[in-house]
């Protein structure tokens, strides 16, 4: 049985002020849809993070709903999605005993929507095991466990429970949603919880043939060769920027051997830092002037409306840093609060900050003579 791995969608996804849907829309149909006709999957996994946000925008709804029709009814191959934290499992779950029909499996809901999903092929079953996101707290209490105090135990206690009422030697793929310990996180991931209690440990899926699993936007091995994250479908963050972003395609054999390949996509509109001098980059002859762009500035002296000037060359530019304020510091300062600073102190001090050198004497006898001036207007 050959199946696709994909995870963390983000439809909707917010990136500095701007939609990334006709983004998503475009690698979705254009690279995404020719690449599951190129390799015709017996199913497909999306785990988990549909979309970016539990209420996505009606473009992000309607998306989606483009996709699973070319899917699920087009090309009738079934799809296996579960919720992931940025997810509402409540609202991905609507109406999923009809949709099951139609061959598209929205897993959200403990005990509702989570019951192991069967195919056939042509050594028998192969049994999908969804393990969407939820809180350590949900799950204790559809577990009745009191036991369950953070992501591991929950993730084990889940797995653990739906493992028990399947065959032993069956083969068994898991879908899940969550922060294995070792893994490469970045900026855009939104943590599941605070001081470490978020993660959890691969061993949990040892029982399983294969993993699918989502949440970090990294394709990364979890632990093993078949505990794997497929990783996002675009660059959602500057931190992602040299990460690749792909599917998984595996295929399980009659013995429960799992072979995989990471196929790359490749998106309308890249994510890249760009650095120099504001000239040096106003300068640079580039092919890839349209890609989503965050430029680092090393000039020593500040640029006036830099922004605005860097667009004309880069329309797709998102985000500027300056090598001024990103300057080493130890935050310290030494004041005497019992000397009287003039107004002269104070513009040294602040072009010295501003500009991290001092100003020189002819600088001073220029501000000196402003500031007389303005002191004589005001008397006048």
């Amino acid at each position: 049985m050959k199946f696709i791995h994909t995870a963390d969608w983000h439809l909707g996804k917010l990136f500095y002020g701007g939609y990334l849907t006709e983004e998503q829309e475009w690698i979705l149909k254009e690279q995404f849809i020719p690449l599951v006709d190129e390799e015709k999957p017996d199913v497909i996994l999306l785990a988990g993070d549909v979309y970016d946000r539990s209420v996505p925008p009606a473009e992000a709804v309607d998306l989606f709903n483009e996709i699973v029709y070319e899917i699920c009814d087009k090309r009738k191959i079934p799809m296996i999605v579960i919720s992931g934290n940025h997810d509402s499992a409540e609202r991905l779950s609507f109406a999923s005993h009809l949709l099951r029909k139609q061959g598209l499996y929205m897993c959200g809901e403990l005990g509702i929507t989570t019951s192991p999903i069967v195919l056939k092929d042509t050594w028998g079953d192969v049994i999908f095991v969804p393990l969407p996101y939820a809180e350590p707290s949900v799950i204790r209490h559809y577990l009745q466990c009191d036991a369950i105090r953070d992501h591991d135990s929950a993730e084990r206690a889940l797995s653990e429970s739906i493992l028990a009422t399947l065959p032993q030697y069956s083969r068994k793929i898991a879908i899940a949603h969550e922060y294995v310990a070792g893994g490469l996180a970045s900026d855009s991931e939104r943590p599941l919880d605070i001081g470490g209690t978020e993660q959890i440990q691969a061993d949990i899926f040892k029982d399983y043939n294969y993993t699918a699993l989502g949440h970090l936007h990294a394709p990364q091995k979890a632990g093993s060769d078949v505990i794997r994250y497929s990783g996002s479908l675009l660059k959602y963050s500057f931190s992602e920027v040299k990460q690749k972003k792909g599917i998984i395609v595996g295929e399980i054999n009659g013995e429960g051997q799992v072979t995989t390949r990471f196929i790359p996509l490749r998106p309308r509109h890249n994510v890249r830092i760009i650095t120099g001098t504001f000239a040096e980059l106003m300068q640079q002859e580039d092919l890839y002037n349209d890609d989503f762009i965050r430029a680092d500035l090393m000039d020593e002296n500040p640029v006036i409306d830099a922004m605005a000037r860097l667009r004309t060359r880069y329309p797709h530019i998102m985000a500027l840093t300056s090598r001024r304020l990103t300057k080493e510091d130890s935050g310290e300062r030494h004041l005497d609060l019992h000397k009287k600073v003039s107004e002269l102190d104070m513009i040294e001090i602040f072009m010295e900050e501003f500009r991290n050198r001092k100003l020189n004497d002819e600088e001073k006898k220029y501000i000196q003579h402003i500031l007389e001036e303005i002191k004589e207007e005001a008397t006048q």
